[in-house]
């Protein structure tokens, strides 16, 4: 589209190219500029666009990193506009620099393999237990000391990798399968091109190049023959259907060549070193300093572990029924730690070995000593949606453990909440990590509060704060400090001081390991104690009267309410002065610059500018807050067509599946729609289900797609009969199902912040979430 041309009326031109048939995918440079795709600012044509597509039923398709480079800039201009294509894709922008263009590459897969779901071993597990029940018993291990009790867990590990070792046999090396009919053709072909390369006669290379097709259209042939078994005899009962299912839906990229601060790194091993440095710079505090607060830390901690006793007895001991019934819960397909020992080992370990894990878990408690070999974890780089995939910053850190510490984690998590509900610590407005508490929770309370103040004409002001690196930079120290005041029982304040310090971490690229690297600050990412930590970390966030506060983990708004936005901009400003004060005394960094604000009202007056850090929070006309899109007017436009998006990207990785050519039975087609996709529509759907009808039907045509596509439905079939043959609910029952129960648990709730939410009886005159039990 050349710049010239009328940004209004340009894509009268895109409309009348979709016409000509239902699947039509259109490539080009638009001269588009979104923040939806990737730019850094909207212009009048990206504007027109995005509404165009939004309005049409279309999905623009664009690459992760800019196409056209410019003098001081870089933008995503060249773009693919598909019109209802569920076929998985891969869209790449190719650094090849000829023009001011990159050549973008398009890929959609409409073959596609059957990953293997067998493993390299397989473990005789009553063997497996006896190993470990025949060899030295750990039970009678002397524990003096807190080396004493590191050597016994090194023990222990080991005891049983030798018996998984001892009771596993490798599965050989299944022999290639060729069928009789393309052995016969092979053999054939063979002959036909030796007598060819003897004689170079013209009519043998003809049989040859038919033979050559013959054997590739025969080879299609039987792999469709053999997917086609495959799809039609997996189910429920064996386990065969999860175990099919689940990896289609894990979506893993590769790492490309990563530029280091001082080299390019091409190797698994480089790329694992590179990331590992950038982490090991994000794993650090924040350059924030208050001397005074730093030297009553400081003063605290010291005192504390120079007074702590060596041991304590005064713990709460675990027993064998306790981690017994912590371990039956676990999941079997959690990866493990670096130590190997996954959860299906844990599960499969004899009585003496639980007795073993009793005796390591009472003398955690007794020495107040967490054991060093579960401080390592292993760190899988998983590439941020949108992010450059060549900057190492880019990767999100996803760590794991061993298994096995996390059974310890379980019972003294177990010991901290009982301390926690019992003196009612954990503030209120802080719902994450809680039991019985939910981001649908806290959403509700969020909405319920701004809609109230639209109903009563007034205007609700919000700051969506955004921590920068939360987890990752807790200031250790202080932590110990707060849990002191808290009154938290010693022997955990020591347990909790021995697991954050000298903790360390390894990178792992297609199985290579990094230099191992130390953790300087931060909660351990992962684990079951990470989370609670935190949040005691920030339970005193400071409050105002005239403002209410809402917390879920690290994601933190702060809103007020009035029919005069000065009064409300004065309100937020006091408040966020005291939190600037407040964050800069325990070393918590705020990114002003991905710190969000919204003026939820009706009025198009622009609300005076609030500051942060003496920074300017511009006014937004929606945000994301904890995965649900608030807009201004919340009339859940914008959070419905997010989720379109979102619905559309996981339904694509399910495709090949439930897609109209696709064998599978319909029975599981729609059970994956229901276990995968479903969920995707349905989340927080009690806080927006009131929606209006047309915006809701955003999403009901999306479920209404894929049911008419698991179903083979012709186009004079209508949706409610294709609902009644199959027996499902239609999107707006389900979620009318979900809210009533949801707000039948919610008047029973005992969340004080979750009491002041005012009851109503729902009227339609009035727009509330309640609605929806109307």
């Amino acid at each position: 589209m050349p710049p010239s041309s009328d940004p209004r009326l340009y894509t009268l031109d895109i409309e009348k190219l979709f016409q000509i048939s239902s699947n039509q995918i259109v490539c080009g440079d638009y001269n588009a500029h979104h923040i939806s795709w990737g730019c850094t600012n909207n212009n009048t044509r990206g504007l027109t666009l995005l509404n165009f597509v939004n309005n049409a039923g279309l999905e623009i398709l664009s690459p992760s990193t800019p196409t056209r480079f410019g003098n001081h800039s870089a933008s995503t201009i060249d773009l693919a506009i598909v019109k209802e294509f569920l076929y998985p894709y891969d869209i790449i922008s190719l650094p090849e620099l000829s023009s001011d263009h990159n050549p973008v590459l398009l890929n959609f897969y409409f073959k596609y393999s059957i990953p293997s779901i067998n493993g390299k071993t397989k473990t005789n597990w009553n063997k497996f237990r006896n190993q470990i029940n025949s060899a030295d018993n750990l039970n009678n291990c002397n524990i003096n000391s807190t080396t004493d009790l590191d050597l016994l867990v090194e023990k222990f590990e080991t005891q049983i990798l030798d018996a998984r070792i001892a009771a596993s046999n490798p599965i050989p090396n299944s022999q290639n399968y060729i069928d009789p009919r393309i052995r016969e053709l092979n053999n054939e072909r063979n002959f036909v091109r030796k007598m060819f390369q003897r004689l170079r006669n013209p009519a043998l290379k003809t049989k040859l190049n038919q033979l050559n097709k013959r054997i590739n259209k025969l080879n299609d042939k039987i792999e469709n023959e053999k997917h086609l078994d495959t799809l039609i005899n997996v189910n429920t009962y064996d386990g065969t259907f999860w175990n099919f299912t689940s990896s289609f839906k894990r979506k893993k990229s590769n790492i490309p060549t990563l530029k280091g601060p001082a080299s390019i790194a091409q190797t698994n091993l480089e790329k694992a070193n590179c990331i590992a440095d950038s982490l090991e710079n994000q794993f650090q505090l924040n350059e924030l300093h208050d001397k005074d607060t730093e030297t009553i830390v400081g003063n605290s901690v010291r005192c504390f572990l120079n007074t702590a006793p060596k041991h304590f007895n005064d713990f709460p001991p675990t027993h064998n029924n306790e981690i017994i019934n912590c371990v039956k819960k676990l999941k079997k397909n959690k990866a493990p730690g670096y130590d190997g020992i996954n959860n299906k080992i844990i599960l499969n370990l004899p009585y003496q070995a639980i007795t073993t894990l009793n005796i390591i878990i009472n003398n955690i408690m007794k020495f107040g000593h967490f054991p060093t070999r579960w401080k390592t974890a292993t760190i899988i780089p998983i590439l941020k949606p949108g992010k450059d995939p060549t900057d190492p910053v880019s990767y999100r850190p996803i760590s794991l453990l061993p298994s096995i510490s996390k059974i310890a984690e379980h019972i003294l998590l177990s010991r901290l909440n009982e301390h926690l509900d019992e003196n009612n610590i954990l503030i209120p407005e802080q719902f994450g990590f809680r039991k019985n508490l939910s981001t649908t929770h806290q959403l509700l309370r969020v909405t319920e509060f701004i809609q109230e103040g639209l109903n009563n004409k007034q205007k609700t002001g919000a700051v969506f704060l955004d921590i920068q690196k939360a987890f990752d930079r807790v200031w250790q120290d202080g932590l110990i400090h707060k849990l002191l005041n808290y009154n938290t029982p010693l022997f955990l304040v020591k347990i909790f001081h021995s697991y954050m310090t000298n903790r360390k971490f390894a990178v792992s690229v297609n199985k290579e390991l990094s230099h191992t690297k130390t953790i300087k600050a931060g909660v351990a990412q992962g684990s079951k104690i990470g989370p609670v930590l935190f949040a005691l970390y920030i339970n005193d966030m400071p409050k105002q009267h005239n403002t209410i506060i809402s917390i879920f983990a690290d994601d933190t708004a702060i809103l007020a309410r009035n029919k005069n936005h000065n009064f409300i901009q004065i309100a937020l400003n006091r408040h966020l002065k005291t939190l600037e004060d407040w964050f800069a005394k325990w070393k918590i960094q705020i990114n002003a610059g991905k710190t969000e604000a919204v003026m939820f009202t009706n009025s198009r007056k622009p609300p005076p500018p609030i500051k942060i850090n003496n920074q300017i929070i511009p006014w937004s006309q929606e945000c994301k807050y904890l995965g649900v899109v608030l807009d201004k007017r919340l009339t859940w436009k914008p959070h419905f067509l997010y989720i379109k998006k979102k619905f559309r990207e996981a339904a694509r990785k399910f495709y090949p599946l439930i897609a109209r050519n696709s064998k599978m039975p319909r029975h599981n087609k729609l059970l994956i729609y229901t276990a995968y996709l479903r969920p995707v529509l349905s989340y927080a759907c009690p806080v927006w289900g009131y929606a209006a009808k047309s915006n809701l039907k955003i999403l009901e045509k999306e479920q209404n797609l894929i049911i008419r596509k698991i179903c083979l439905a012709k186009a004079y079939f209508l949706n409610r009969d294709i609902y009644n043959s199959l027996d499902y609910p239609s999107l707006k029952t389900f979620i009318k199902k979900l809210s009533t129960n949801f707000f039948q648990k919610l008047n029973n709730h005992t969340n004080e912040a979750l009491k002041n939410i005012p009851v109503y009886i729902p009227d339609l005159k009035i727009k509330r979430p309640r609605n929806i039990l109307i």
